[in-house]
């Protein structure tokens, strides 16, 4: 039995991207409205610290393009999970990938240039009423002063961002498009295709030995391609320890659990 394509699944199982964007030619809009916008962040290059009213007109800038970003993102990547060996979709993930790498790039001097408010002056920056809705970011980001570069550092972070995340693509491109997982006879007698996406309705079937057999055909598949996933996984690992090195943490954890402000002691106890 064939697996059906996204073009034979009804309407009515799909996802419902309309909620996001009427059509592709609407998200080409914002994305051309991104591409246009994100090079004025260079108008308050060198400017960030100037007043209480010029750090807010920045973070607001940037929150504006936040926004749009993360709705071309969503609808991007929900396409791509769709069907990863559309061309289109493929494409259009790579294209927005590339844009946030120029965004990144161009809005690096923004926090290098918070932080290099001298205490008093940010002090009152926060105090001005101008600054309300954005003081719990400003005072996280102060969190973040030992694990910040200087600006020509997080320009290179930026530029790197995409190569250093291309272990994950690889790894959902073979498991998601490569990897076959070939059928199983259910419980009724019938042949059904084996997936990532049907893998645990056979692991809930009442016969014990469907769900064995499910159970280790499945994972069969990983074995047989165990040398690439752990290529994977060690380029993961390589990217996280860069990061956090790059930042001045002592460890990988430690980076990964700094931004929420949790000490590695509680990660620590529930491991144990």
């Amino acid at each position: 039995m064939d697996i059906p394509t996204r073009v034979e699944i009804p309407e009515s199982d799909k996802w419902d991207l309309t909620q996001l964007f009427a059509d592709v030619g609407k998200w080409r809009e914002d994305f051309a409205w991104l591409q246009r916008t994100y090079p004025k962040l260079q108008e308050w290059k060198g400017r960030v610290g100037e007043s209480a009213q010029t750090l807010a007109a920045v973070l607001e800038f940037e929150k504006a393009l936040e926004l749009k970003m993360e709705r071309v993102d969503h609808y991007a990547s929900l396409q791509l999970a769709e069907d990863s060996t559309n061309n289109e979709y493929l494409t259009r993930i790579a294209q927005v990938r590339n844009l946030f790498t120029k965004i990144g790039e161009t809005a690096a001097f923004v926090v290098p240039e918070i932080l290099s408010i001298d205490k008093e002056t940010f002090a009152k920056f926060v105090a001005d009423p101008v600054l309300t809705e954005w003081r719990i970011k400003l005072h996280k980001i102060q969190r973040m002063r030992p694990h910040v570069l200087s600006e020509p550092e997080e320009r290179l972070l930026a530029l790197g961002s995409v190569a250093l995340s291309g272990y994950d693509d690889t790894f959902s491109q073979l498991t998601d498009v490569d990897m076959k997982f070939g059928i199983l006879i259910d419980e009724t007698g019938r042949e059904k295709p084996l997936t990532q996406s049907s893998f645990s309705s056979f692991l809930v079937k009442r016969d014990p030995q469907l769900r064995q057999r499910a159970f280790h055909q499945f994972y069969a598949e990983f074995r047989d391609h165990q040398y690439t996933l752990a290529a994977a996984l060690a380029y993961s690992v390589k990217a996280d320890v860069f990061r956090a090195r790059a930042r001045h943490y002592s460890s990988a954890v430690e980076a990964a659990l700094f931004p929420d402000d949790l000490p590695v002691s509680v990660y620590d106890g529930l491991i144990k």
